[in-house]
């Protein structure tokens, strides 16, 4: 396709490029993450992330827990992870009192995914939280000693998103899309910042189609390939429609 040049939408308050993550690191929402992967206590790995000024990980929601656990997934794929992931919780200052994460129960109603019975206190010393492989991911208290994987999280700062559309040789702004084989789900959007943002906040989300259907009505759709990765099959004609890489 002879593209004439690209025109830039910024969303955010301020035109200033967004933040990629650097190279081996994986994007979801305001942040990137790293696998660990080789094993290491957990003061260990706290200290990996804190020398590339991250943080170790810690889910605050279903859809991150989400994330991170099929990110380990795949880095170990097609071998297995017996020994689980650290997280970025624990008890060492105070027995009973964690530290970043919430116990059953917790007032606050802020996430926890504690497997059944965890964090227990039968073992003087399991001061420290990770998700557990044998257990879907859900969090366990250990010692802190034993040696098991991990995943930093790099937070995302001047978090400004950009897109760029493709322009043709007309002036135009190029009407591809993907055919809908490669559609993770639709949903009505207001337009294209809207669709935009649906896509940045779904993890297996690159790239989105907006169809405009007429009289105000618009559809997103959400797609788990690129258009740069896609082949000629897979790319189709529609009218009113934007196709838009992220």
């Amino acid at each position: 396709m002879d593209v004439f040049g690209i025109l830039l939408l910024f969303i955010g308050s301020a035109a200033s490029i967004a933040t990629i993550c650097p190279v081996g690191w994986h994007r979801y929402g305001k942040a990137c993450y790293f696998v660990i992967k080789e094993l290491k206590n957990w003061h260990k790995a706290k200290t990996i992330c804190a020398a590339s000024h991250t943080s170790l990980a810690l889910p605050n929601s279903f859809e991150e827990q989400t994330f991170i656990w099929e990110l380990l997934q795949r880095e170990f794929y097609p071998s297995d992870f017996q020994k689980g992931a650290w997280i970025d919780c624990d008890d060492i200052d105070q027995d009973g009192v964690w530290q970043n994460c919430p116990l059953r129960g917790d007032e606050t109603n802020a996430y926890q995914n504690w497997r059944e019975g965890n964090p227990g206190n039968q073992y003087s010393g399991a001061d420290c939280a990770l998700m557990v492989n044998s257990a879907g991911g859900k969090w366990s208290n250990q010692y802190c000693t034993n040696p098991r994987y991990a995943t930093c999280e790099l937070a995302i700062t001047n978090y400004n998103p950009l897109f760029c559309l493709q322009i043709g040789s007309d002036g135009r702004i190029t009407s591809l899309c993907l055919t809908d084989n490669h559609v993770l789900m639709e949903l009505q959007a207001q337009g294209l910042v809207s669709c935009g943002k649906a896509c940045l906040s779904h993890p297996k989300c690159s790239s989105f189609n907006l169809k405009d259907q007429g009289q105000g009505k618009m559809v997103c759709q959400l797609n788990d390939l690129t258009f740069q990765k896609a082949a000629a099959e897979d790319v189709v004609e529609i009218e009113n429609c934007y196709g838009l890489d992220l």
